[in-house]
């Protein structure tokens, strides 16, 4: 049996979209503010990567709602930071199909997401026939030695605060543990490569310290804690953890990064 090749759109062309289009280079772009305006009317699957910036101690939703009301590809995937909830709620005030699939497209030096054209795994959180569409899409560019993590797409959002708010768990331990070697004349490198290196439970993964650059400030990172602990609090979840981190980081920018205005509380 003969499949047609399904037709892909790209709502938003920063950098996700742009990695999108790496991917899916005949897909349809759009972009209101600097990209093409391509119609993605009679797309099958149309990826969302428009910016959700951080407001006040959420994301902001406006971008997203905007590209999900005027998007009108057959089903959306969402590859945006999203405060959970937010697919359950579109779906429901726009009668959408919407899929949740969090991007790790990494910032660092020779970063291993940055080449996206073979993933070692793949969230996708939505009903299980938009989920197993999306998944029949992504079998035309991916080898099959990857894992598929199906969930709901609540599920997804959560998934994707969590893991940056571990990473930023990590990255804290080491900022702390670099000034308590520096201040006793410690090698802090040392230390990093028996206890993360050596020990096979633990690992070197965010593990560099930049002496210049202290403290996490990257586009996911605080950003995305945030939105995790906001959401945590809704439900009256105790957080004095990740709050004593958030605080924490807070002072490390602000040793070495001039102010930028009000961080959020």
């Amino acid at each position: 049996m003969i499949h047609r090749m399904k037709k892909v759109g790209i709502y938003g062309y920063g950098v996700l979209g742009k990695h999108m289009h790496d991917l899916f280079p005949a897909a349809l772009i759009f972009d209101k503010y600097t990209g093409p305006k391509q119609d993605l009317s009679d797309c099958d699957i149309a990826f969302i990567t428009v910016p959700s910036p951080l407001s006040g101690s959420t994301l902001d939703e406006t971008e997203l709602e905007d590209a999900v009301t005027n998007c009108p590809a057959s089903l959306l995937v969402i590859r945006s930071a999203t405060n959970p909830g937010f697919a359950n709620r579109m779906m429901e005030k726009y009668g959408k199909r919407i899929v949740v699939q969090p991007e790790y497209i990494g910032e660092t030096v020779n970063h291993p997401f940055v080449d996206g054209r073979q993933p070692t795994f793949l969230v996708i959180g939505g009903e299980p026939k938009d989920r197993r569409e999306l998944i029949d899409l992504y079998t035309s560019v991916y080898h099959s030695n990857i894992a598929i993590r199906q969930v709901t797409a609540l599920e997804a959002e959560v998934i994707k605060l969590s893991e940056n708010r571990a990473i930023l768990y990590k990255l804290m331990q080491m900022q702390e543990l670099y000034d308590a070697c520096e201040s006793s004349g410690v090698d802090f490198y040392t230390i990093r490569d028996a206890v993360y290196g050596d020990d096979p439970r633990f690992d070197l993964w965010w593990s560099f310290v930049y002496p210049d650059n202290r403290g996490a400030d990257s586009k996911c990172l605080p950003k995305d804690v945030y939105a995790w602990e906001a959401w945590a609090n809704t439900s009256g979840a105790e957080t004095s953890a990740t709050r004593a981190l958030l605080e924490y980081n807070k002072a490390l920018l602000e040793r070495t990064k001039p102010s930028t205005g009000p961080r959020p509380e």
